[in-house]
C-alpha cells in the first residue's frame, strides 16, 4: 500500500508486477511509468495532478508491454505522455479537465493523451472530455489502434490554433493505424485529422455537428475550414462507414487532399459535405510526400523539414 503514497508504490514495482490502486482520489503528478506494470484502478479511482504544470503519467521507452486501466484522469498539463514504449495497452480510462486552467500554446502540451515512438499502442474504450488542446495524439508509430473512445469539449476557449494540431485525435507519420467505433463531439478544430500518414484506417465513427463550437483563436487571423475527417497528405488510407453531420456548408463532414485522394479507398460513409482533391499544402513537397509513403516512422525523414515546418506553424 505504501500509506497511498503512488510515486514511491510505482517506483517499487518489479516489471510484470500489478499495482493495483484503491477507490479514493491520488493528489500526484509527475509519475513516471518505467517497466512493464500493469496500474490497475477501480470504479472510484481518480489521480488528480492539482493543476500541475507536468503530466500525471509519463511513460518511458522501458515500459513495454506496459498497462493503463480502470482511473480517471484529471487537473493537469497533460494527461498521459509515452515516447519509445511498444505495445502499451491504456483501456478504460477517464481524463478530464487537462490543459484547461492554465493553457500553454508552446510545444507540446494540453493534450489528454500525447504517444510519439509507440508502436503497437492501444487506446481502447476510454472517455476525453474539456481537454485544452488536443484529445489524442500519435506521432511516429506503426500499429496503433484507437477504438471505443468518446472525445468531446476540445478547445473550446479557442487557445489553440486548428490549422496546427488541435482537434479530436490527430496522427502523424504514422503507419498502419485505425480509428473506430468512436464517437466525437463539441470540438473546435478538426475531429479526426490524419497528417503525413500512410495505410491509415477511419472506420465506424460517429461525429456529431462539425462546426457548433467554432470560435477562431485571437492570436491566429489564417484559420481555414475546420472538418469533421481531415485525411491530409497520406496514402493507402481507408475511409468507411463513417456518420458525420456539419452545422452548415461553411464547414466539411469530410476533406481528402489532392495527394490522399489518388491512393484513398471512400467508402459507405454518409457525410452531410464532403470534398476530395483539395490543395494540398507543402512546407517542402518532396519531403512530405517521402514521409506519407515510408511505412518505417524512423526511416521517413520528417527530419528533413522540421525545422521550417514548426516555424511556420502557428501554436
Amino acid at each position: 500500500d505504501f500509506g497511498g503514497d503512488l510515486k514511491t508504490a510505482i517506483a517499487a514495482a518489479q516489471s510484470g508486477d500489478l499495482v493495483e490502486l484503491g477507490d479514493k482520489t491520488y493528489f500526484a503528478s509527475g509519475i513516471v511509468i518505467d517497466k512493464d506494470i500493469t496500474l490497475d484502478g477501480g470504479a472510484q479511482t481518480v489521480i488528480d495532478g492539482g493543476n500541475a504544470s507536468d503530466a500525471v503519467l509519463t511513460i518511458t521507452q522501458d515500459a513495454t508491454g506496459a498497462t493503463i486501466q480502470d482511473l480517471q484522469i484529471t487537473n493537469a498539463n497533460n494527461g498521459i505522455v509515452g515516447h519509445g514504449a511498444s505495445n502499451l495497452t491504456l483501456q478504460n480510462l477517464n481524463l478530464n479537465n487537462i490543459g484547461i486552467n492554465q493553457p500553454i500554446r508552446e510545444g507540446n502540451n494540453n493534450t489528454g493523451i500525447s504517444l510519439s515512438d509507440t508502436d503497437g499502442v492501444q487506446v481502447l474504450n476510454s472517455n476525453l472530455n474539456n481537454i485544452g488542446r488536443k484529445g489524442i495524439g500519435i506521432g511516429d508509430s506503426v500499429g496503433v489502434k484507437v477504438e471505443g473512445v468518446t472525445v468531446q469539449n476540445v478547445n473550446l476557449a479557442a487557445q489553440h490554433a486548428q490549422n496546427h494540431d488541435a482537434g479530436g485525435v490527430k496522427f502523424f507519420n504514422t503507419a498502419d493505424v485505425t480509428v473506430q467505433n468512436s464517437n466525437f463531439r463539441n470540438i473546435n478544430a478538426n475531429f479526426i485529422w490524419n497528417d503525413t500518414t500512410t495505410g491509415t484506417t477511419i472506420s465506424n465513427n460517429n461525429l456529431e455537428n462539425v462546426g457548433t463550437d467554432y470560435l477562431a483563436p485571437s492570436f491566429n487571423s489564417e484559420v481555414g475550414l475546420i472538418n469533421g475527417i481531415y485525411n491530409e497528405k497520406s496514402t493507402n488510407s481507408n475511409v468507411s462507414n463513417n456518420n458525420v453531420s456539419v452545422v452548415s456548408d461553411v464547414f466539411l463532414a469530410f476533406n481528402a487532399t489532392e495527394f490522399t485522394t489518388e491512393s484513398m479507398t471512400l467508402i459507405g460513409n454518409n457525410f452531410s459535405t464532403q470534398k476530395v482533391g483539395t490543395t494540398d499544402y507543402y512546407v517542402n513537397e518532396e519531403a512530405e510526400k517521402l514521409v506519407a509513403q515510408t511505412v518505417e516512422p524512423d526511416a521517413a525523414g520528417f527530419d528533413l523539414y522540421a525545422a521550417d515546418y514548426n516555424n511556420q506553424a502557428i501554436i
